[in-house]
């Protein structure tokens, strides 16, 4: 879902152009990262000239990996990737398409051998200086940039900025099932001492073609429930903190909340698909290219959820990390030097960051507001149960 602040971005990313440069042709570029704005950041940079290295920890692509996602703007991706013979796969341009698919598309858009999986990227040696170098399988290899696209708990930002995601309060409780003998989708809302609790979803078709609910629950959850994001990926549990089985809590507490309806949505959906917990973090960086000892702008930088984290009540996960990488590209190829570009980067990127950042902020407001007590969903059971009786 894109809201009035993404739409006001549209107008400017239309009249964007890409003009390959001197300075940007002869870089040597290493993506940390291989999800949507890592891809994005490699095919803007691969149309400029640059000769890109995307690293990924993971042992094997995204193509059959992931939910749903809200939207996709058509004219951004063309952005990305170009103009092209092929339109992106399947529903990438419609609402409800499978994550997987647009994956694909932006895979497709790059040479051969350009993403390398299983490189597990730890240390950035020389970090302030203007070849900073990545050590891979204990070897050191130097590259002009390193753009750091890996994630909520990003390896690279530790070299950009001291920040960290900060807990918002609340956790999206996710649901993936076949719509097949599932009937739905979940829909309801119940405000209980000034806190607000939904459910919501949609179908999608998946990576093999099945129709697929995508699905969720929004619950205040206190810290002391949730386990921390470690790594490169945004990860961890509430209710049983890192547990793979869903609580006992969750499906009578879904009933309670948002009525049978709903609660035998969900008691088939842990039956038949997957259910896991999602808390949400928030960052906004204050800077996301790092800076010399001199001051002046270094050569590492951050994109996506590496650089700022939101609410996916904001809906613009995946949109602001596709935007970074278009920024990138115009920051670029504007500019006379790359200081220059980096620095517009920068700039850029940390306004939109704190733009999105009071969004998320505004949505913290119904589900964890600062004046209400962090309730755990277990003790909300036990208060609904005393007062229905069952």
């Amino acid at each position: 879902r894109e809201d009035s602040a993404t739409h006001a971005e549209d107008a400017r990313l239309k009249k964007m152009t890409f003009n390959s440069m001197a300075h940007v042709s002869a870089l040597r570029v290493a993506v940390v990262g291989a999800s949507l704005g890592g891809l994005s950041a490699a095919n803007v940079l691969n149309r400029l000239g640059a000769k890109v290295t995307v690293f990924e920890c993971f042992p094997s692509g995204f193509h059959e990996r992931g939910g749903a996602l809200g939207s996709v703007d058509a004219r951004l991706l063309e952005k990305i990737r170009g103009h092209t013979a092929s339109s992106p796969a399947r529903h990438v341009a419609s609402h409800g398409h499978f994550y997987g698919d647009l994956w694909q598309y932006l895979w497709d858009g790059l040479p051969e051998n350009t993403v390398h999986f299983g490189v597990d990227v730890v240390e950035i040696v020389d970090a302030t200086s203007d070849m900073p170098t990545l050590v891979l399988d204990g070897e050191p290899v130097t590259f002009d940039l390193v753009i750091g696209a890996d994630g909520g708990r990003s390896t690279v930002r530790k070299y950009v900025t001291d920040q960290t995601p900060v807990y918002a309060g609340y956790t999206v409780w996710r649901g993936l099932a076949p719509a097949e003998n599932i009937q739905g989708p979940p829909s309801g809302g119940r405000t209980v001492n000034g806190v607000r609790y939904e459910t919501l979803g949609f179908p999608f078709e998946n990576a093999f073609g099945v129709e697929t609910w995508n699905c969720g629950i929004y619950m205040m959850t206190p810290e002391s429930e949730v386990a921390a994001p470690f790594r490169n990926r945004q990860v961890g549990a509430t209710g049983g903190a890192g547990a793979k089985t869903v609580p006992d809590w969750f499906v009578p507490l879904v009933t309670h909340l948002f009525g049978a309806k709903n609660g035998k949505f969900w008691q088939k959906c842990v039956a038949h698909g997957k259910v896991n917990p999602h808390p949400v973090w928030e960052l906004a960086c204050d800077q996301v290219v790092n800076c010399r000892d001199d001051g002046t702008v270094g050569r590492i930088i951050l994109l996506g959820d590496a650089a700022h984290t939101s609410s996916p009540r904001t809906g613009a996960g995946a949109y602001t990390a596709m935007k970074d990488a278009v920024v990138l590209g115009e920051c670029l190829s504007g500019s006379t030097s790359l200081e220059t570009a980096l620095a517009m980067y920068n700039d850029d990127t940390v306004r939109r960051g704190k733009e999105l950042f009071e969004r998320s902020r505004q949505a913290a407001t119904y589900f964890a507001p600062e004046n209400a007590e962090s309730v755990s969903p277990a003790t909300l059971l036990g208060t609904c149960r005393a007062k229905t009786g069952f």
